[in-house]
């Protein structure tokens, strides 16, 4: 049992998940000269985050967490001043070889931005719709 990681210049490792998380986060970290201090995450390639933050102590095994078999893009997790999260792909040169990787993390790093202008846009479209609806019963009407 066994998944890729993504990371670095286009460095791709295969990890053994028959192992505690805590070993297989610890040796994340270590590969890609990270501080043991610091949050790693890993994204798999539909854009869903393993949430492995709270799992950095666990003692359960990494195939509880991962799937067998799957490509994961290492991610260095940061918090910002007011908590929000913020990921950023410890894949060099991102953008441009994988550019959908940016726009994940980008709607991941501002999950209420997002939201927002989901609502937003939502609201424009009804109102735009309710002013057609008006205008069209008003021509009807005469």
């Amino acid at each position: 049992m066994f998944v890729t990681i993504l990371f670095g210049d286009n460095r791709m490792e295969m990890l053994n998940l028959n192992c505690k998380l805590i070993h297989f986060i610890h040796h994340l970290k270590e590969r890609c000269g990270l501080d043991f201090k610091e949050c790693v995450d890993l994204m798999e390639s539909s854009g869903r985050v393993m949430n492995l933050e709270g799992k950095q102590q666990s003692e359960a095994l990494a195939s509880s967490v991962l799937t067998e078999r799957q490509y994961y893009v290492l991610l260095r997790v940061c918090h910002d001043d007011t908590g929000c999260r913020k990921y950023m792909p410890l894949l060099n040169n991102s953008s441009q070889s994988h550019p959908e990787l940016t726009e994940l993390l980008r709607k991941l790093s501002n999950p209420d931005k997002e939201r927002d202008r989901k609502i937003r846009g939502r609201t424009q479209r009804s109102q735009t719709r309710s002013k057609n609806i008006s205008a069209n019963n008003k021509y009807q009407l005469k």
